[in-house]
């Protein structure tokens, strides 16, 4: 008896775990005609869902995948709504503040991902990036190809792919503010074992900024020490 309660309650909280991360469909990760004008309604429902991202993820995935639906059956959307839909859905799919997936699940946040980034593939991206479509593209690529290359790299599957995807953020990068990409791709080559490359760009980060919080451990490790000698 107490195995099948515990089996139920089990049972229950991962049913629960899923209806809670609102699985998307299918229609949330598809490419559009973009036209050069969004109809009214999408706009809103877009630039509502995006005002919410942090504050109410769960309400602002609703809100994209409905601007989302009213696309499929023929609604127009613009290249700026279409990149905030994706941009929207990946940002949204951690709880506010963390690293933990909660309003979306893992999965999705990879097939939004690689969407996006196909999608950005056959933009120009960096090329008007003093525009403000130019310079969310750069956004949006920085979110999706890092998101794309760590979650990769965790899996410890394509690590190839998983760099490519890195290099196309490490391309988009500002500054300073995006030295959390540089982290993911030491990371990847530490994983492929190419540790010269990996403790190069560390050497270089750090002298630049001895305090970089992503590169601590490394800092203080034996490897990274001994590799400094030589």
């Amino acid at each position: 008896m107490k195995s099948l309660i515990i089996k139920t309650i089990v049972g229950v909280l991962a049913l629960s775990i899923v209806t809670f991360a609102n699985t998307l469909p299918k229609l949330a990760y598809k490419q559009y005609k973009i036209s050069k004008d969004s109809n009214p309604t999408v706009h809103r429902l877009v630039k509502e869902g995006g005002e919410l991202v942090y504050p109410k993820p769960r309400k602002a995935r609703k809100l994209l995948v409905e601007a989302l639906k009213k696309v499929s059956k023929g609604a127009k959307i613009d290249k700026y709504d279409y990149l905030w839909t994706q941009y929207g859905l990946l940002k949204s799919a951690m709880e506010s503040g963390t690293n933990k997936y909660g309003p979306g699940t893992r999965a999705d946040y990879m097939k939004v991902a690689k969407n996006v980034m196909k999608f950005l593939d056959h933009e120009n991206v960096g090329e008007w990036q003093f525009t403000e479509l130019g310079a969310f593209q750069m956004e949006v690529c920085r979110e999706a190809g890092n998101g794309l290359g760590w979650e990769l790299m965790e899996e410890g599957k394509k690590l190839k792919t998983a760099l490519q995807y890195t290099k196309k953020a490490e391309y988009c990068m500002r500054g300073e503010e995006d030295y959390f990409i540089y982290d993911t791709k030491v990371r990847i080559l530490l994983k492929m074992k190419k540790k010269n490359k990996a403790y190069t760009i560390v050497k270089q980060i750090l002298n630049k900024d001895p305090d970089f919080g992503d590169f601590q451990d490394i800092k203080h490790s034996k490897s990274y020490r001994k590799w400094l000698k030589k």
